[in-house]
């Protein structure tokens, strides 16, 4: 039984092919982008600088909607990140989900307690540090996610003790509490934390310490997935923590006044470098979606082909579950066993192959196996016994092929009828029974044929030349009848191939109808007659040029049978004496004929030449 496994669940995910961010190995490519991330910041850095405190016209809308577009965006990534972890369940991007998900939290509630982004006054928490507060929250909370996920992003997959949609939502539900306990501390509790800023537009000296703690926490992200970076998820962190840097290196250089130009292009800086893993898995979302567009199409395609093939292979084709139930058949199976297919779709396969014995498809059988009461089991594919519909029998021959699909086994059953070869492998048999008993009897014809020429010979060199003699006609006769695909011969070609060696121009004369003989006659008749014209040869007719042979023969009816008669007559030869000496070649001609044809020989020897009656039953005329 071939054995095929499909979709082999325990197969590790660094054995399958990587389709998703997540586990793509980064390339040059994805190297040059994040240097090219980093050498634009530090360019940016440079120009602005120096620029940094310039004055520009403010705009209360600018930061609200730079806070929302940061949301959207993160909020987002982190939904793809649930995504992939519902695919590829591993702890590393649930931290990092989580971590996109407070940060788009944070960013939305940092826009409320920002000094008249939505008009006078703020919306959430103490005009002059809520907003400070939660922007430090923000930023410790995604570096911390950015660290777990870097330290834990290599540990093996192991399948979630819970439902992947449990643990997704118990996860949101997490970072949305955190969210809110940490932003209470940031805007009920904003009386009892240092001040970050003296008024809404000037910081304290202690925004420079913390801005010096983000800087370092930052930093120190960036560091181990420099160190630990391997996929393309990894160098888009990068480009990402980068776009936060500007921020926390300008708090701890020195303060930026708010509606400047270096504060204006930190926060597009940091927008831009947020959303790009944003941008990243949403062309790969597209780019899955027209892969997985393709494998459908193809996949219906290849479904067309193999039920076309199903439908017109020549061979039958049957589907069965572990129990035997069949489940499809083609029409080649379904003619074979003379069913419709609704008729027998849902039967056990044993319906139609009694003799099948596989314990995979056998309940009972299975229990048996289990507890030890049987120990080996019968055919399970081979050469069996089909029964068809009428229940006539049909030689089968099956070949089983099981199919693991997501640990689940379908058998299928590719069924042969092998009437005709099972004719052909018995009509050889016959064959060669046939020639086995023709063989021997020839080889025990020669052996008979050697010892009595050996009894009748003088010397050697006669003995060699009658034994040679005798076995050529006995090998003409058989190729007459290997020609005639051992059936019948006719008499007249039989004759003139006994003849042919010792006749020359009209010195033989050889009439009568045709009559088809069959094998055993043949074979006995070409002795005869060969020991006929070798004595006419020798010492008759055929040894001088004037003497003549005449064959002829006819047919006589015989009741319901007929007799053939041949007459075999010789003239104008030697003196014939009116005694001969008996030899083997006239005892073969007296007796073979009466004892292995049941007809008659009268073999007269008169002073003008030799003459000889044979009479053979043959049947119906």
């Amino acid at each position: 039984m071939q054995k095929i496994s499909i979709g082999d669940l325990s197969a590790g995910p660094r054995d399958d092919f990587p389709v998703v961010t997540t586990t793509m190995p980064a390339n040059a490519g994805h190297y040059k982008i994040v240097s090219g991330g980093f050498i634009i910041l530090v360019v940016i850095i440079a120009i602005v600088m120096p620029l940094a405190n310039i004055p520009l016209r403010r705009v209360d809308v600018f930061y609200p909607v730079i806070q929302t577009l940061i949301c959207v965006a993160h909020l987002l990534t982190a939904t793809f990140l649930f995504a992939h972890y519902w695919v590829q369940p591993q702890r590393a991007l649930l931290a990092l989900a989580s971590g996109f998900g407070s940060s788009g939290l944070f960013a939305f509630l940092q826009s409320l307690a920002f000094p008249e982004a939505y008009g006078p006054g703020v919306l959430l928490g103490d005009p002059v540090n809520s907003a400070g507060w939660l922007f430090s929250f923000w930023h410790t909370v995604f570096p911390l996610a950015v660290i777990v996920y870097t330290l834990s992003k290599d540990d093996a997959i192991q399948p979630p003790s819970r439902s992947t949609g449990v643990i997704i939502g118990i996860t949101i539900a997490c970072v949305v509490i955190a969210t809110a306990g940490l932003s209470w501390v940031a805007t009920a509790g904003a009386k009892y934390l240092p001040n970050l800023y003296e008024t809404a537009t000037e910081q304290a000296p202690f925004a420079r310490i913390v801005a010096i703690y983000l800087a370092l926490l930052t930093t120190i992200a960036l560091a181990l997935l420099f160190v630990r970076s391997h996929t393309i998820l990894d160098q888009w962190l990068i480009l990402t923590l980068l776009g936060w840097l500007p921020s926390f290196l300008v708090g701890v250089t020195f303060t930026v006044p708010r509606f400047t130009l270096g504060w204006y292009m930190v926060r597009v800086y940091a927008l831009l470098a947020g959303s790009s893993l944003l941008f990243v898995l949403l062309a790969e979302t597209l780019f899955l979606y027209a892969r997985l567009a393709n494998a459908v199409v193809l996949l219906r395609r290849e479904r067309g082909d193999r039920l076309a093939i199903f439908n017109t292979v020549v061979d039958g084709v049957i589907t069965i579950d572990h129990s035997g139930t069949i489940k499809n058949l083609n029409p080649a199976a379904a003619t074979l066993f003379g069913y419709n297919p609704e008729e027998i779709i849902g039967s056990n396969i044993k319906m139609l192959m009694p003799e099948l014995r596989c314990p995979e498809h056998d309940g009972d059988r299975v229990k048996q196996l289990e507890t030890g009461q049987a120990k080996t089991s019968g055919p399970c594919g081979g050469e069996l016994t089909g029964k068809r519909k009428d229940g006539s029998a049909v030689p089968i021959e099956l070949a089983i092929g099981e199919v693991d699909v997501a640990g689940r086994k379908i058998y299928t059953g590719i069924v042969r009828d092998i009437t005709e070869r099972k004719r052909t492998e018995e009509h050889q048999a016959l064959l060669v029974a046939e020639l086995d008993h023709r063989v021997k009897n020839i080889l025990a014809q020669v052996a008979v044929v050697a010892s009595s020429t050996r009894q009748s010979s003088r010397s050697i060199d006669e003995f060699l030349q009658s034994l040679d003699g005798r076995i050529q006609s006995m090998a003409a006769a058989h190729s007459l009848l290997s020609k005639n695909g051992w059936q019948s011969v006719g008499l007249d070609a039989l004759v003139r191939n006994e003849l042919a060696p010792y006749t020359v121009g009209a010195n033989a004369t050889i009439s009568g109808i045709d009559v088809a003989l069959p094998s055993v006659k043949i074979q006995a008749l070409a002795r005869v007659l060969h020991e006929l014209a070798t004595n006419a040869a020798k010492y008759g007719a055929l040894s001088v040029p004037s003497g003549q042979v005449s064959v002829s023969w006819d047919l006589k009816p015989d009741g319901d049978g007929a007799n053939l008669i041949l007459a075999w007559q010789e003239h104008g030869g030697p003196p014939v004496e009116s005694e001969v000496q008996s030899s083997y070649g006239t005892n073969l001609i007296r007796n073979l004929i009466p004892h292995e044809l049941g007809g008659k020989v009268e073999l007269m020897f008169a002073s003008q030449g030799v003459s000889c009656r044979i009479e053979i039953p043959i049947g119906r005329a």
